[in-house]
């Protein structure tokens, strides 16, 4: 009877522990990347194993005197992951960025999808992340320059 049991409950286990790894998404470490600006700015995450995380800017900075240089910022960051969504904690902020497999790259102008990081909710106005989707690494999206419309020609009578 004990032995029952106890093939029993090693079964219920290992179930408990296959059906939580079957529901999450693909694995999610690696680089995430929002799309470039047109002038070459760039904000990636990359998540790492054991739930740290880093959140890097790179962009242009003007030094008085000596030009542009190209300036890059870095903060640490934890991470967990609470059904499909990434929870991100850094200085006292916590983003949250839902996994969605199937994104439409129509939100920086391009066709088809992509495996993204959407945030979702109300952003602290001091997140790193803010509103950015950040499209799985690597690829080469760039946001489109807005376009300035010429002004229209007066019409002939």
């Amino acid at each position: 009877m004990r032995q029952t049991a106890a093939v029993y409950l090693l079964l219920v286990m290992s179930v408990a522990a296959v059906l939580p790894a079957a529901a999450a998404p693909p694995s999610l470490t690696g680089s995430w990347e929002a799309a470039r600006s047109p002038d070459d700015e760039r904000l990636y995450l990359t998540l790492k194993d054991m739930g740290k995380a880093e959140i890097v800017s790179e962009y242009d900075l003007a030094v008085p005197g000596q030009g542009k240089h190209r300036g890059r910022s870095t903060s640490f960051a934890t991470w967990t992951l609470k059904g499909n969504d990434v929870i991100i904690t850094y200085a006292e902020i916590k983003d949250r960025l839902r996994y969605v497999a199937d994104e439409p790259l129509s939100a920086i102008g391009l066709t088809g999808t992509a495996p993204a990081l959407k945030p979702i909710g109300k952003p602290n106005p001091k997140s790193r992340i803010g509103t950015a989707i950040l499209w799985k690494a690597p690829h080469e999206y760039r946001l489109q320059a807005p376009q300035t419309e010429a002004p229209a020609a007066p019409a002939k009578p």
